[in-house]
C-alpha cells in the first residue's frame, strides 16, 4: 500500500461528503473556512480519541476490543456499548460545542447537521490513516467511502437535536445529552453488528435508517427554505 493511495483514499471520499453536505446547505452555504476549519477539528478530535484508548487499561479495560471481539461477544457487546459509542461521539461533539457558539454563521437547522457531520469526515479520515494501510481491493474502497458516511449518520443525530436547541433558545444541555445518548447507542450497536457475517445486514439497516431520517431533515429545511425565499 503506497502512500499516494493511502492519501487518495481519505481526502478522495472526505472531499465528496462535504461537498455532499454542502450541497444540502445550498440555500445559505456555510463559509468554506469555517468548514475546512471544522474538518480540522474533527481531525484533531479522533487523534485524541485515539490516545484516550491507551488510558482504558488504567480503568482495568483493553485498549484494544479485538482481544474479546471474537471469544466473548457479550462482553464485547457491552464494551461497544459502553466504551466504544460513547467516547467516540463524545470526542466528536467537544469541538461542536465550540462551533455552535463560536461560528456566527451558525443560523440555520439545517447547520447543525452540517458541522456534525463534517467533523465526523474529519475524524473518519484519521481512523482510516491506521486501517486504509491493511487494506486493500474492495475493502479498502469500502472502508474510505463508508467510514466518514456511517461516521456522520452517528454524528446528524447530537448536530441536530443541540443545534436545533441552540437557535430555538432552548436547553443545550439537555439536548446535547439525549442526542448523545442515543447517537452511542447506534453506534455502538453498529460496531457490534458489523463485526458479525451473520449480523452484519442489521447493521447496514440501522445506518438505512438514519439516513432516510435525516434525508427528510434536509428536505423539510430545504422547503421551509423555498418558503421563505418566496415570502
Amino acid at each position: 500500500m503506497t502512500p499516494t493511495l493511502i492519501l487518495a483514499g481519505i481526502l478522495g471520499p472526505a472531499l465528496f461528503w462535504i461537498l455532499y453536505f454542502y450541497y444540502k446547505d445550498r440555500f445559505k452555504p456555510e463559509p468554506v473556512l469555517h468548514i475546512g476549519v471544522t474538518y480540522l477539528l474533527g481531525f484533531i478530535a479522533a487523534y485524541a480519541c485515539f490516545k484516550s484508548y491507551g488510558l482504558l487499561p488504567l480503568v482495568g479495560l483493553p485498549e484494544d476490543a479485538s482481544i474479546i471481539m471474537d471469544n466473548n461477544r457479550p462482553q464485547f457487546l457491552l464494551y461497544c456499548l459502553a466504551v466504544v459509542g460513547p467516547l467516540e461521539e463524545l470526542f466528536k461533539f467537544l469541538p461542536f460545542l465550540y462551533i455552535i457558539y463560536m461560528f456566527k454563521s451558525f443560523d440555520e437547522t439545517i447547520d447543525g447537521i452540517v458541522y456534525a457531520s463534517v467533523i465526523a469526515v474529519g475524524f473518519a479520515s484519521f481512523e482510516n490513516l491506521h486501517y486504509l494501510a491493511h487494506l486493500d481491493g474492495f475493502d479498502l474502497f469500502g472502508r474510505a467511502v463508508a467510514s466518514p458516511f456511517t461516521q456522520g449518520i452517528f454524528s446528524s443525530i447530537w448536530g441536530h437535536m443541540a443545534g436545533t436547541a441552540k437557535l430555538a433558545g432552548r436547553s443545550v444541555f439537555k439536548a446535547s445529552v439525549i442526542g448523545l445518548a442515543l447517537a452511542a447507542f447506534f453506534h455502538g450497536i453498529f460496531d457490534f453488528l458489523n463485526t458479525s457475517p451473520t449480523l452484519r445486514l442489521l447493521s447496514a439497516a440501522a445506518i438505512l435508517a438514519i439516513w432516510i431520517w435525516r434525508l427528510r431533515k434536509f428536505e423539510k429545511i430545504a422547503k421551509e427554505n423555498l418558503a421563505k425565499k418566496d415570502l
